[in-house]
């Protein structure tokens, strides 16, 4: 089997087991994760911080910008540009000024966006499908978020929330794409033993 075919198979399998957990123990798990996320030293001093708004049987993160808005810190989401095939940033400002993007993920509306350059981002916090222990990550496919990554400040942390079931022995490398800091899951935080943030990992990220 190849590469192609055993990331594949990786994604089907992390999303069924993703997708099979039930409303309520979602919730509790998101719940989990978020306490631990407010526990990282990496986000103790931040002041902006990117969050992908959740969609579906992801890692909910609504509580999470809810409360980052309450410590005063600033939220950036992504609003995802096809035609460009990147992600842009801007600046949340409550979920009424939200609409589905895209791919059905809630985004800003075009009126009054306020695009935040990712120069000013203290902590970039993403979504996958899969990860490993050495940061590697597994995506939708798309590379949105490949390309957002490469242009994150060294010594920014990119951390990724995940259950504990997203959590796999190895993701099948390809290329050269960037890799998480921190993986924070519902059971314990992951740090990458990866020195260079720019290291073999998984392509087909979303």
């Amino acid at each position: 089997m190849g590469a192609v075919e055993q990331r594949e198979g990786l994604r089907r399998d992390a999303l069924a087991r993703r997708d099979r957990l039930p409303a309520e123990e979602r919730r509790r798990l998101s719940r989990a994760i978020a306490d631990r996320f407010w526990r990282l030293p990496e986000i103790a001093s931040a002041h902006t911080v990117h969050f992908s708004l959740s969609v579906g049987s992801e890692v909910e993160t609504g509580d999470l910008v809810a409360e980052a808005r309450r410590r005063g810190i600033r939220v950036v989401v992504p609003v995802t540009l096809v035609s460009e095939c990147r992600l842009l940033l801007v600046e949340f400002e409550g979920h009424e000024t939200l609409a589905p993007g895209p791919f059905g993920i809630p985004e800003p509306m075009p009126s009054g966006r306020k695009v935040i350059d990712l120069g000013l981002v203290d902590a970039v916090v993403i979504p996958g499908v899969a990860f490993d222990d050495q940061g590697n990550r597994l995506g939708w496919g798309a590379g949105y978020y490949d390309r957002l990554l490469e242009r994150v400040r060294p010594g920014v942390p990119i951390i990724a929330l995940a259950f504990e079931g997203q959590i796999v022995p190895a993701v099948p490398s390809q290329g050269h794409d960037v890799r998480v800091s921190v993986i924070v899951t519902d059971q314990r935080v992951i740090r990458s033993r990866a020195a260079n943030r720019s290291t073999p990992a998984a392509s087909g990220s979303t």
